[in-house]
């Protein structure tokens, strides 16, 4: 096996196993979905949970945001004492994010059963 196929396999096991993490979840793939509109926007915790909270489900949204930041998909910054949320500036994962977001909850339920 050579060092490309090994890297390319080492990243579709990653990516299978971020996709089953995270997209379970609705409010993960909500996260994936607002950040991937906005990849460049930086974003109080507030504003995020008013932009995703349809079901008063502040919570969950909250530790969805913990768990993407623990994965390195949403990184925070604190500026005079106001903490921001964005898509994190890591390229590959930036492109991960942008691509999974493209499909909607039905076709990740489909994607999950072949992963």
């Amino acid at each position: 096996m050579t060092i490309i196929e090994v890297t390319k396999v080492k990243g579709q096991s990653y990516m299978g196993q971020l996709m089953r993490k995270l997209v379970g979840k609705r409010c993960c793939l909500g996260l994936l979905r607002f950040f991937a509109a906005h990849p460049n926007g930086r974003f109080s915790k507030l504003a995020v949970i008013h932009a995703m909270d349809d079901d008063d489900n502040r919570p969950k949204i909250e530790d969805a945001i913990e768990q993407m930041i623990e994965e390195g998909i949403i990184i925070q910054s604190d500026e005079k004492g106001i903490v921001y949320y964005m898509l994190t500036k890591e390229e590959a994962m930036r492109k991960l994010v942008i691509n999974m977001a493209l499909f909607d909850w039905r076709d990740w339920q489909m994607v999950l059963e072949h992963v």
